[in-house]
């Protein structure tokens, strides 16, 4: 029914795959997920209650007062149509809200708009851009000069974690990112696992 949809979006948003079922005529229903043991990492305050769930301890207070952090916005940029329909089916398995940009004046301009409406929006719902994942190779503006625009922001925009992908393990790239303020680096093709450490690794995933 419709609460099953509810915990299964709830769930996804948790870092799950999602509420799986094993079903037997004329005994019942078993429904059943996983999650990642450590939730105490994103630094919410110790709860008055808790939930067990098998070897995992879901804080409730989390679930409730903290909803507003289930699901968080990315900004993903790639001149390559197709790169952004595969990166982006790989964020929105995990509940993430997108927005597309083609270069590095297009999410520029995408990132101070979203910005601006998040600071007017009177919504609980509203939420700001929390990650910029881009290519690094594009036309008229590549990651690296989207990095020093970012970078230059005089909102505090300018702190948002930005990750270059790269379809080439070039040292001398991975040195000029961080020099120019880049939080990390991943590599094309983009796999599933690569998506799950680097969401870990800036603790966006939930």
């Amino acid at each position: 029914g419709l609460g099953l949809m509810i915990s299964n979006t709830i769930v996804r948003c948790l870092g799950s795959q999602g509420i799986a079922c094993e079903s037997e005529y004329g005994k019942g229903s078993y429904f059943y997920f996983d999650l990642p043991q450590d939730l105490t990492h994103l630094g919410f305050y110790e709860p008055k209650s808790s939930l067990r769930l098998n070897h995992v301890t879901l804080k409730t207070d989390f679930l409730i007062n903290r909803s507003q952090y289930l699901c968080r916005r990315i900004l993903i940029v790639d001149d390559n149509d197709y790169n952004l329909m595969v990166l982006g089916r790989m964020l929105k398995k995990r509940n993430f809200e997108l927005i597309e940009a083609y270069d590095g004046e297009d999410a520029l301009n995408k990132l101070v708009s979203s910005y601006q409406h998040y600071q007017q929006c009177k919504e609980s719902s509203c939420r700001r851009v929390n990650l910029v994942l881009s290519d690094l190779n594009m036309p008229r503006r590549d990651g690296f000069d989207l990095i020093q625009d970012i970078r230059s922001l005089t909102s505090d925009q300018k702190d948002i974690p930005i990750v270059l992908v790269s379809a080439f393990d070039n040292p001398e790239d991975i040195t000029k990112g961080f020099r120019l303020g880049m939080d990390d680096m991943i590599h094309k093709p983009v796999t599933e696992e690569t998506i799950d450490k680097l969401l870990l690794k800036l603790r966006l995933k939930q």
